[in-house]
């Protein structure tokens, strides 16, 4: 008995040691969490997954109790607010209010990241309710989406987009021709339509107003969705208002996308936009890529020889690695430009890319700097840099528009 004792205790002891078990991994919590977003969707759009290129939106939530504060980032400036939980209905539905949303200067903000902060802003301020499962957080405003997930979580699967099936799409596409019940519209400006993945942005003028929308790509065959488009309010002549009134008529519906190699076709029941990768059909010579050192922000001083408007911020101009930027009287503006010529004698001032503003709510009196810009201004500058030394935009007149001279005096 005591020698199998002993055998027993020996076979024992020689046993490798149990494994520990592994810790559960802790379940993402509301609140102490660092959420990144993931897509958003505002009311009337497909998800939107943010560009590759732009830093994420956050969203922070510390306190306890029902009472919390609100923190994170829109991607390029802070995020502060407050929030209160609670449930409301015979379900309990979690209930998320969010108040004092603010999203900080959108001073330091890229332009392609304008779009994407407004959108989070405006759909975080309208939020009633939310839905956590598992590492996945979703914040509902009506019809609207804001869907994040947690530190460390995996990237969900891929979508079976248009995009994702045709990468050829992305990058820049510049508008030649709008058609609306089979008959080409006159346009004047640039207009451009970006594909990023997914995502599709739209910005320029094909009239004397500032245009401003996004989109996605979905399906197969490719189709693009548009939300609203915002835009500028400025009074414009009849030719030009009726182009604008075509595109905002044949962006409010799907439209089918056909690609023949540097030609893309948006077609709708309203009609046919046309853009090209290549150059533009104006006889206007590509503009030289050059920029002068313009280190000073211009103030507009008069407006065809009478004092420039009152408006409710200073109307300006500003120049920076490769970009105008600038106050329209209201909303920042801004888009990449190219010079052809000496700014001394007269250069040509072209827009290279799509124009992108701010959508506040401003009053109908106003500039339309934007449309000013899209006609290739002669640029003079004239005195010693630093204050001022002024800068003289001019276009001749057209059959669609008179001609202008803007005068700004460096500050």
């Amino acid at each position: 008995m005591s020698a199998l004792l002993t055998l027993t205790l020996a076979a024992l002891t020689s046993l490798p040691a149990p494994t520990p078990a592994a810790p559960a991994l802790a379940t993402p919590t509301l609140g102490g969490t660092t959420w990144t977003l993931q897509t958003v969707q505002p009311a009337g759009s497909a998800p939107i997954t943010p560009g590759a290129r732009l830093t994420r939106p956050t969203l922070t939530l510390t306190g306890s109790g029902a009472d919390l504060t609100l923190g994170g980032s829109t991607g390029c400036s802070p995020l502060s607010g407050a929030a209160r939980l609670g449930t409301t209905g015979p379900l309990k539905t979690a209930t998320l209010l969010l108040r004092g949303v603010q999203g900080g200067s959108s001073q330091n903000c890229p332009d392609a990241a304008l779009s994407l902060r407004e959108d989070y802003l405006t759909l975080l301020r309208a939020t009633t309710r939310y839905d956590l499962s598992g590492d996945t957080l979703t914040l509902i405003a009506g019809k609207g989406r804001l869907t994040f997930r947690a530190p460390g979580a995996s990237a969900p699967a891929p979508m079976n987009t248009g995009a994702s099936m045709n990468t050829s799409l992305n990058g820049a596409w510049t508008a030649l021709r709008l058609s609306a019940a089979g008959r080409d519209v006159p346009t004047s400006g640039l207009m451009s339509v970006t594909f990023d993945g997914p995502k599709v942005t739209l910005g320029g003028s094909v009239g004397c107003n500032a245009l401003r929308g996004t989109g996605a790509l979905l399906g197969s065959p490719a189709r693009v969705t548009f939300g609203p488009v915002s835009s500028t309010r400025m009074a414009c002549p009849p030719a030009q208002a009726k182009a604008e009134t075509a595109l905002l008529s044949l962006l409010r519906a799907p439209l089918t996308v056909t690609q023949a190699g540097s030609t893309l076709t948006l077609s709708g029941a309203a009609g046919t936009l046309t853009l090209t990768r290549g150059p533009q059909p104006a006889a206007t010579p590509t503009p030289t890529p050059t920029a002068p050192d313009l280190a000073a922000t211009y103030t507009l001083t008069r407006v065809n020889g009478a004092p420039a408007p009152a408006t409710t911020r200073p109307v300006s101009l500003t120049f920076q690695d490769g970009r105008v930027g600038g106050v329209d009287g209201c909303n920042n503006v801004g888009a990449p430009y190219a010079l052809r010529g000496t700014v001394s004698d007269g250069a040509v001032l072209s827009l290279t890319g799509p124009a992108f503003t701010t959508r506040m709510a401003c009053p109908e009196a106003g500039v339309n700097l934007i449309g000013l810009l899209d006609r290739a201004p002669t640029m003079i500058v004239q005195g010693a840099a630093g204050r001022g030394q002024t800068l003289t935009l001019t276009v001749p007149a057209t059959a669609d528009a008179p001609a202008e001279r803007w005068e700004f005096q460096a500050r």
